[in-house]
């Protein structure tokens, strides 16, 4: 099967493997918003540095389901990156990510999408 997969979905498949294996909730919810930012930046051909808005095209509870964590674990986690300024949240979906390389860190990301050990 991977030998018959077009390369962009083995990138899809290597983020989401990243994406759950070994990171906190926070770092899941970062990554997870990231992803989303990028290809939402990806498909509207625009950068995604500096100052991003993207509109999220998951519930919280979508979001906990994929992620395998609880409804109340995500929202926990979502609030504190808007307290700490990494995300603002406008309604339940509308997000703008002041600073993305800030988010990239929270992910556990480097700016190029990789890991960082």
């Amino acid at each position: 099967r991977l030998v018959e997969m077009p390369i962009g979905e083995l990138d899809a498949a290597r983020e989401w493997m990243l994406l759950l294996g070994g990171k906190t909730a926070r770092e899941k919810i970062a990554s997870l918003i990231a992803i989303i930012a990028r290809r939402d930046a990806s498909l509207k051909m625009q950068k995604s540095e500096g100052r991003v808005v993207v509109d999220l095209p998951l519930t919280r509870e979508a979001m906990s389901e994929y992620l395998g964590l609880t409804l109340e674990t995500v929202s926990r986690q979502i609030s504190a990156l808007r307290k700490d300024g990494i995300i603002e949240v406008e309604g339940k979906r509308h997000i703008t990510i002041p600073d993305f390389d800030r988010l990239i860190e929270e992910a556990g990301d480097d700016s190029d999408g990789g890991f960082l050990v």
